[in-house]
């Protein structure tokens, strides 16, 4: 079971989850979404961040690819909003890209801990 988990299969397989989840959250008008707490930063952050976490199971290389994909469409995204009846704001971008450097972090720090745990 770790093994199908640790897999390039459940690496696109969480990519693909994350960007309907992100692309359904971020390009849905504005008047539709329903009020949440917390800000629009912490949300992107969150959202971001989360993203990647669900490519962070598989070969580290594929998951930093992928981290770079996100970030790419994070500011693609920015870009189409404005289409949306979104606003287009590069702040979310950077909030996007932080979210996104958290989860390679902890990817890292969880890496290092297994190792050292399991002799691995």
């Amino acid at each position: 079971m770790i093994k199908r988990l640790n897999s390039p299969a459940a690496q696109a397989v969480g990519f693909v989850l994350g960007a309907l989840i992100i692309c359904l959250a971020t390009l849905t008008p504005a008047d539709i979404l329903p009020s949440v707490p917390g800000t629009d930063k912490t949300h992107h952050v969150i959202g971001f961040g989360g993203w990647a976490l669900l490519c962070a199971f598989g070969p580290m290389k594929r998951f930093l690819l992928l981290s770079m994909f996100i970030i790419f469409l994070g500011g693609a995204i920015e870009l189409i909003q404005p289409y949306v009846n979104r606003y287009a704001e590069w702040l979310d971008f950077y909030a996007d890209a932080f979210g996104v450097i958290l989860a390679i972090l902890a990817r890292l720090i969880i890496g290092l801990f297994l190792k050292s745990k399991y002799k691995v």
